[in-house]
């Protein structure tokens, strides 16, 4: 060939180069080397593929190369206007193909945290339901998911619910006098202020009950014990005083045995019998605080004090409070709930079907005829008095599948496998689900029934009242607990013998801390970027001496902010998020890792592969390794390379937090190693160099916050196919700040949320 001929070619092939677009161009030169049709490296072939032949396959590439995870970090990394003008290219292509609001399940059952929220807002009966329900199954990171079935056996709790909540809000009392019982975690420490309770008192506990009716009711209680049945703490005189709605009922006085004789019988006379009003009330115990001061050594903080070993009480402690009753009942009683359930005051028929009707309304979530309203009516009548027959029309309602069951059935007018509207009820019910993991109010269903909530002004004026709503605290209460673990809280127990001033008193100061702080967020309407970057935390003075932040006492939690050199502040700082990613005796970088991959970056890593090793623990025999290097020897197995080249060097960036949260710079007597990488292969050191390097590129931090509260508003898991919903959300959301309202009207708004794909 001739060098003209050569130049001609080459001239044709630069021509040709330039003129692909700009993902062909970064695919050929970055990726073709492992994912061509022959290598096909992870099943991927990208050599003949395109983003709108294979929409699925090139949504999981987008995604990689917005964590800049491709190529790996062990090969040179394209320049970042590569990878800016591949994104940019793919999310047009993407962005611009027909919509496809993906398929909810036509029945969903309310899990049990909608179930009490919907009996609540239904009934006005307020009533934890954790010991009449069992918990949900958990999956895509929500128990809201996979709720679709109604086995029998759950059925029969529904039924046995139904029977203990109707009662409660008609007031018709048992055949019998029964009793609840509220036991307090064993290793909780009563020698401080609670709040909720008066001041001046130390421990005790506060409880919200319902009395069914008007009559006698008996309170007892009962110390905490040791496992000989002594009671703890019991040196001296002390009194323990019972209240019911904040008034003083009566003090008792508790003294030790005589010397030799049994201690397990100096609490039996802790039980008053009194007349009490339907309705709730607060019923409390407390103890008189006594003033004194208490030893606090190096081994055992003062605060701890829950147990007869390694943290022995030294003042009594309330163990369980019992309410027994009701006891020669006269009348139901004036309540709030029997004000929303009787709307008409005539006992007859019309009363008691105007009452059905209107109870149906809005368990039904829509508009009622009198075919629905047959079932509840017939078992009214065959009841021999009229109350009685009301509180049978309210079973009949609560244990209905139009109750218990949210549905959303294809329209016969629609095509298989299209996509259709919402209509404006089922609208109202997903949008109330949604901010208040309950049913829709009136205001809400009147838009809907009107056809007026489809509008966009309207709609946006509904989720904005319904945000100001003091029940839209469930968005911190059920979305952010189990986003961030928070759930796991309960069953965190550090090991006593490493973390010794560890005790519930502190379990719970972390889970009310980070609570308090997503509330800021969203309150405050501030930039969720902020639940990050943030300068400022919530602490009251347990938790503020655990973080070794001076000046702040008592129970009352109070926003404390930092200046720059600061060890708390957001999220990754958090003793709550620290303690479970730990694990009992240590912390876990892995663990940590894959929490932040997962939950921040949202690129979790691969399931390990089975009969993988687990990480030698240190032995007193050998030379005390660091997690670091006991890690480094994990990774030596080819196995196990691959997921923690990913985790590992984003956990060690916490490393100066310990397994419950406390700053630390060294590690038995060294200086703790914080340096760490993400899987795009930046280097940074420590928490900041980590928060860092997530917010410098804010959208994909906001992208995982925009798919776990979409999967969360949705109650499925987010698919390949609405990812070109989410990216539009971060986009508007990001010209509002990031705030965070700008991310829940732009999933009210979104094509997932409104529409839904035909079977």
């Amino acid at each position: 060939m001739s060098r003209l001929a050569l130049r001609a070619a080459y001239c044709l092939f630069s021509v040709t180069a330039l003129a692909q677009p700009p993902e062909r161009q970064f695919i050929n030169k970055n990726c073709l080397g492992c994912h061509s049709r022959a290598a096909r490296a992870g099943n991927l072939n990208l050599e003949a593929s395109t983003p709108a032949e294979h929409p699925e396959r090139w949504e999981k590439v987008l995604r990689r190369l917005r964590g800049r995870t491709m190529p790996p970090a062990n090969i040179p990394h394209p320049p970042e206007a590569a990878y800016t003008a591949a994104i940019a290219s793919i999310e047009a292509t993407l962005d611009n193909l027909p919509p496809n609001p993906g398929r909810t399940d036509t029945f969903r059952r309310l899990n049990r945290t909608e179930y009490r929220n919907s009996v609540r807002d239904l009934l006005l009966v307020d009533i934890d339901v954790s010991n009449l329900l069992p918990a949900d199954e958990s999956s895509h990171g929500f128990d809201n998911i996979t709720v679709g079935e109604l086995s029998p056996t759950l059925l029969e709790r529904y039924l046995s619910a139904a029977r203990k909540i109707a009662r409660l809000a008609v007031g018709i009392p048992a055949r019998a006098p029964g009793g609840e019982t509220v036991n307090l975690p064993p290793d909780l420490t009563q020698e401080e202020h609670f709040d909720g309770l008066p001041l001046g008192t130390r421990g005790g506990k506060s409880l919200r009950y319902n009395f069914p009716v008007d009559a006698e009711y008996e309170v007892q209680i009962r110390l905490a014990r040791d496992r000989n049945e002594h009671v703890e703490g019991i040196a001296g005189v002390h009194d323990v005083e019972l209240l019911i709605d904040g008034q003083p009922l009566k003090t008792f006085t508790v003294r030790p045995p005589p010397a030799g004789q049994d201690h397990s019988g100096v609490d039996k006379h802790l039980n008053l019998k009194l007349p009490v009003t339907a309705g709730p009330h607060i019923v409390a115990v407390a103890f008189p605080r006594k003033t004194g001061a208490l030893l606090e050594t190096e081994r055992q903080p003062y605060q701890a004090h829950f147990n007869m070993d390694r943290h022995p009480r030294v003042q009594p402690a309330v163990y369980s409070l019992t309410i027994n009753g009701p006891y020669g009942a006269q009348r139901p009683g004036d309540t709030p709930s029997r004000r929303r359930l009787f709307v008409c005051n005539s006992k007859d028929e019309p009363c008691a079907k105007k009452i059905i009707t209107t109870l149906a309304r809005r368990a039904y979530r829509r508009q009622v005829n009198d075919a629905d309203i047959q079932a509840p009516l017939r078992f009214f009548k065959q009841q021999p008095d009229f109350e009685t027959g009301i509180e049978m029309a309210v079973r009949a309602v609560l244990v209905s599948p139009e109750f218990l069951f949210r549905v959303e059935s294809d329209p016969a007018s629609v095509a298989p496998n299209s996509a259709y509207k919402l209509s404006g009820l089922e609208l109202a019910t997903r949008l109330s689900f949604f901010l208040w993991s309950s049913i829709p109010d009136d205001e809400l269903l009147a838009a809907a029934t009107q056809g007026t909530l489809q509008q966009p002004a309207v709609l946006e004026r509904h989720v904005r009242r319904m945000l100001a709503d003091p029940r839209s605290n469930v968005l911190i209460t059920n979305f952010a607990e189990q986003w961030l673990y928070l759930r796991n809280l309960n069953a965190a127990t550090p090991d006593m013998r490493v973390f010794a001033g560890f005790d519930d008193n502190l379990r719970q100061a972390f889970r009310r801390e980070t609570e308090l702080f997503v509330e800021s967020i969203v309150r405050e309407d501030r930039s969720v970027l902020e639940l990050l970057s943030a300068n400022y935390t919530f602490v009251n003075g347990r938790l503020a001496k655990h973080y070794g932040i001076p000046n702040v006492y008592g129970s009352r939690f109070q926003r404390v902010v930092f200046d720059k050199d600061r060890t708390r502040g957001g999220l990754l700082r958090h003793g709550s998020i620290l303690t479970v990613t730990s694990y009992a005796t240590r912390t876990s970088p892995v663990i940590r890792g894959k929490w932040v991959l997962e939950n921040i970056l949202g690129v979790p890593p691969p399931p390990p592969p089975p009969a993988v090793p687990a990480l030698p623990e240190k032995s007193s025999l050998t030379k005390p390794l660091s997690v670091r290097e006991r890690l480094a020897e994990h990774r030596v197995n080819p196995a196990c390379f691959g997921c923690h080249q990913l985790m590992d060097p984003i956990g060690f960036a916490l490393e100066n937090y310990d397994g419950v949260g406390r700053y630390r710079v060294t590690e038995d007597d060294k200086p703790v190693d914080v340096s760490g990488g993400l899987p795009d292969g930046s280097k940074f050191t420590g928490v900041d160099g980590l928060q860092q390097a997530i917010l410098a590129r804010p959208e994909v931090f906001a992208g995982t916050f925009t798919e776990k509260l979409l999967t969360y508003a949705l109650g499925r898991g987010v698919e390949t196919t609405d990812a070109p919903s989410v990216r539009k959300i971060v986009r508007d959301a990001k010209a509002r700040d990031f705030r965070f309202s700008s991310f829940i009207l732009g999933i009210v708004n979104s094509t997932p949320f409104q529409m839904r794909r035909s079977s």
